[in-house]
C-alpha cells in the first residue's frame, strides 16, 4: 500500500526540521564541519533512514500485530521492534554515507555497531516524533467524527420533532396551515389556531398534547395550550393572569400553571 502524498510531505517536513537541528548541533565530532555541509550530510542520512523506517514500521505493524495482540501497548511494541530492525539496516548503510561525505574508514564492520547505536537513537527519535504527530492527528480526526455524529444526532432529533409538528399541521386545510400559535379544547373537538386562522379538528386535546410534547410550548389551562414563541405579552385582569398572543388572542392562565409559565417566560 502506497503512502498518501500528504503524509509523505508531512513526514518530510519533520525529517527536514530534525536534520536541520542536527546540523546545528553538529554531534559525533562534526564541530569543525560547516553548517551547509553538515546539513547536506544529515539530510541524506535522515531521508535514507526515512526510506527504511517508514516501510519497516508499516510492514512491522502488519507482521507483528497478531503476535503482540494480547499486549496492552501493542502498537508501541510493534513500532519499537520495527524501529530496531530498521536501525540495524540503517547502521549497515550509514558507513557508506559517512564514507561519501568524510572519506574512507579503516574498518567497515567496526563502524557498523556505532552506526547502529546512532541510528537507533536518531531514527528512534524521528520515528517517535512522527508517531506522536500521527497519533495526535488521529485523535483530532476521531474527536471531529464524534462531534459530527453528535451534530448529526441533534439534527436528526430536531428533524423528528419537526416531523411530528408537520404531521399535526398537515391535518389542517391548506389555507389554514402555518405557524402554530395555540390549541383550545372545544367539547369533542380541538380548535387549532395558526397565523393563517383557526380550524376545528375532531381530535382529543390530550392526544394533541402528546403529539406536541417536544414542541416548545405549555399548557395554560385545562383546555388551552400555547406555543412559547406565540406569546407577545401578558396582562392581569383583577386576579386573572392572561397571555396576549401575536394574533391578539387572549388566553387564560389558571393558578395550576401560572408559576411554571412565569418561569418559562422569565417573568417575575
Amino acid at each position: 500500500m502506497i503512502l498518501p502524498i500528504r503524509k509523505i510531505v508531512s513526514d518530510s517536513i519533520v525529517v527536514f526540521v530534525f536534520a536541520s537541528f542536527l546540523a546545528f548541533l553538529k554531534p559525533f565530532g562534526m564541530h569543525n564541519v560547516g553548517y551547509l555541509y553538515a546539513l547536506g550530510f544529515w539530510l541524506v542520512m535522515c531521508f535514507s533512514g526515512y526510506g527504511l523506517y517508514a516501510p519497516a514500521i508499516r510492514i512491522g505493524n502488519k507482521a507483528f500485530a497478531s503476535r503482540f495482540n494480547g499486549i496492552k501497548y501493542r502498537q508501541w511494541v510493534c513500532v519499537a521492534v520495527s524501529t530496531s530492525i530498521a536501525s540495524v539496516l540503517l547502521g549497515l548503510l550509514a558507513p557508506f554515507i559517512i564514507d561519501a561525505f568524510f572519506g574512507a574508514q579503516d574498518n567497515y564492520w567496526s563502524s557498523v555497531m556505532s552506526s547502529i547505536i546512532a541510528s537507533l537513537f536518531i531514527g528512534g527519535l524521528i520515528t517517535f516524533v512522527s508517531f506522536i504527530k500521527d497519533y495526535v492527528k488521529a485523535q483530532h480526526l476521531l474527536i471531529s467524527e464524534q462531534q459530527q455524529k453528535i451534530t448529526d444526532g441533534v439534527a436528526k432529533a430536531a428533524s423528528i420533532k419537526n416531523d411530528k409538528v408537520v404531521q399535526f399541521i398537515s391535518k389542517l386545510p391548506l389555507e389554514k396551515r402555518g405557524k402554530l400559535l395555540c390549541l383550545q379544547m372545544d367539547d369533542h373537538y380541538l380548535k387549532v389556531f395558526t397565523d393563517n386562522g383557526e380550524h376545528l379538528l375532531l381530535m382529543r386535546f390530550k392526544d394533541a398534547l402528546l403529539q406536541l410534547e417536544d414542541f416548545p410550548g405549555f399548557q395554560t389551562h385545562r383546555s388551552w395550550w400555547v406555543a412559547e414563541d406565540a406569546v407577545r405579552t401578558t396582562k392581569k385582569i383583577g386576579r386573572r393572569f392572561v397571555l396576549i398572543l401575536e394574533n391578539d388572542l387572549e388566553v387564560p392562565v389558571s393558578q395550576t400553571y401560572i408559576m411554571s409559565i412565569k418561569q418559562s417566560l422569565n417573568l417575575d
